[in-house]
This record gives C-alpha cells, sequence and structure tokens, in this order.
C-alpha cells in the first residue's frame, strides 16, 4: 500500500530535482497531456454526444475517470516507490555465497544478484528491469507492478479514446484531406497555429494511435519477460523461472488478481529483491 509521510514525501521531492530537464519537461508533458484527454471528453465529446444528465453519459465518464485515476496513479507510483538499495541491510543466507554479492564503487555498498547500477539515477536498483524515460526512474523490485498496470491502462485508454474520438468526429466533425497536412513536419508553423476543428481532432487521433501502439508493443514485451521470470537485462535464462502464478507474484504480489483495481491495494511480494539465490535454491527443493 503507497502510503506517503512528510519525509517521503520531501523525499520524493528531491529525487525528481535530482532528474534531468529533459526527463522533467517529458514527464510533466505526458501528465498534462493525459488530463487534457480527459477534460476534452468529459467537458465537450460526452455532452455533444448525450443528454445530461443519461446513463450513457455517466456510463463513459465513470469509465474515463477509472482509467485516468489508475492511468496517472501507477505511473506517480512507479516514481514514489523506491527500488533502490539504499537504506536495505544486504543479508548472506545459507544459501548465499559471497561470490552472488557484488560491490559497487559508486554507490559505495554490496549489491546482490540482479542488481545492476544505472547511470541515470546513479544509484543500484533492485531487480533492475530498466530506466523508464516518461516516470524519470528505474523500473525494479519495488515498482515493477505499477509500471505494467501503467502500461496496460494506457493501452486501454488509447483504444478507448480512438473509438470515442472516431465516433465523435464522424457526426460531428467533418475532417478533409487537406486536415492530414497538419501532420507534416512544421506545417503548423507555417501556418501560424491556426487549426481547424479538423485539424485539431486529426491531432487527436494519431497520438492515440501512437500511443496504442507503443504501449501495446511494451506491454507484450515486458508482459512476456515476467511470464518467463526474467528482467529486459537477462535473456533465456530459466533460473529465476518459479512457474507462471509465481512470476506474477513476484512482481504484483501475493494479491496479484485486484492489483489492476488500484494501485493503493496493499499486495505484498513473496520475495526481498535481495537472496535470489536463496529463492532459487528453496523453490528446486519444493
Amino acid at each position: 500500500m503507497i502510503m506517503m509521510t512528510l519525509d517521503q514525501f520531501w523525499k520524493f521531492l528531491n529525487t525528481v530535482r535530482k532528474k534531468s530537464f529533459t526527463e522533467i519537461i517529458l514527464c510533466l508533458f505526458f501528465l498534462v497531456l493525459i488530463l487534457a484527454y480527459y477534460c476534452v471528453n468529459v467537458f465537450h465529446i460526452l455532452p455533444c454526444m448525450y443528454q445530461l444528465p443519461s446513463v450513457l453519459y455517466l456510463t463513459h465518464m465513470l469509465s474515463l475517470t477509472f482509467m485516468v485515476f489508475n492511468l496517472l496513479a501507477n505511473f506517480l507510483a512507479v516514481m514514489y516507490a523506491d527500488s533502490s538499495v539504499i537504506g536495505r541491510l544486504l543479508t548472506i543466507s545459507k544459501y548465499t555465497s559471497k561470490e552472488d554479492i557484488t560491490y559497487c564503487y559508486v554507490c559505495q555498498c554490496d549489491v546482490p544478484l540482479r542488481c545492476w547500477h544505472c547511470d541515470i539515477c546513479n544509484v543500484c536498483i533492485l531487480t533492475r528491469d530498466h530506466h523508464c524515460t516518461f516516470s524519470t526512474t528505474c523500473v525494479g523490485h519495488y515498482n515493477r507492478r505499477y509500471f505494467l498496470w501503467f502500461l496496460l491502462y494506457l493501452s486501454v485508454a488509447s483504444f478507448y479514446e480512438i473509438i470515442l474520438i472516431s465516433y465523435y468526429t464522424y457526426y460531428k466533425v467533418t475532417i478533409k484531406f487537406s486536415d492530414l497536412m497538419v501532420l507534416v513536419p512544421f506545417q503548423s508553423v507555417l501556418t501560424g497555429f491556426h487549426l481547424t476543428a479538423g485539424e485539431i481532432f486529426v491531432v487527436l487521433l494519431t497520438l492515440n494511435f501512437i500511443a496504442v501502439t507503443i504501449s501495446s508493443l511494451l506491454l507484450i514485451y515486458h508482459l512476456d519477460k515476467v511470464c518467463k521470470g526474467l528482467v529486459c537485462h537477462e535473456k533465456q535464462e530459466s533460473n529465476y523461472d518459479f512457474g507462471l502464478m509465481r512470476n506474477l507474484e513476484t512482481v504484483f504480489g501475493e494479491k496479484w488478481y485486484i492489483t489492476w483495481i488500484s494501485p493503493f491495494i496493499e499486495s505484498k511480494l513473496p520475495y526481498n529483491g535481495i537472496d535470489w539465490q536463496s529463492h532459487v535454491n528453496q523453490y528446486k527443493t519444493k
């Protein structure tokens, strides 16, 4: 469960301040874009399509609100959940040899298996998967769950948006072939940003097509890794493949089947992200 104390909040803000200017701009652009789409839908598209109040309007509004809530909440949870080795006691169990522990000269601490140093975050990350530029943080042991649900809701919301905007433009907006010229680089600059309604909705549809394509491909790729017990750094190794159900629990926690409802649902991870060899040995003896 995501509980933020005042000290943790300041730590989160300090972490964000250390990010590069480009990463912060991309992150803010993404957040603003999501909220802008939501406002356009709730305050313009849906009222034009359905009478207020109506069952269809409320159904669409509640569906959009649920998706946007999970999209933003999981996105922020990826940034907030700390998967670094800082402040965590690294232990060597009876299953783990000293050869499994390496020393990071940058972080000046011992790091376990499946832990890699991120040159961008400048810290070692437990069960590091990859560095996410949009969330300005690394995806690892404690925030991988939120990243995957974020991708899922981004895919679903973008596809939902394509259907909604397409239906609206079919009945309410006339799109001419010349409106497609807005997609040509620098065309908007040359026209002085005087966009017609048709050009605006061409841009909205294009952004959603890009979003649903990229997020869906990323979701398929990362889910495939999860099902095989791998992270992005690992290829087709099977050392950490504990079976499909256990692999899902490793990422989404013991209550993996309901974590899609909200990132605030507490779902304890079965492993600590440190004694991986211990978990492998215990699994093999079962």
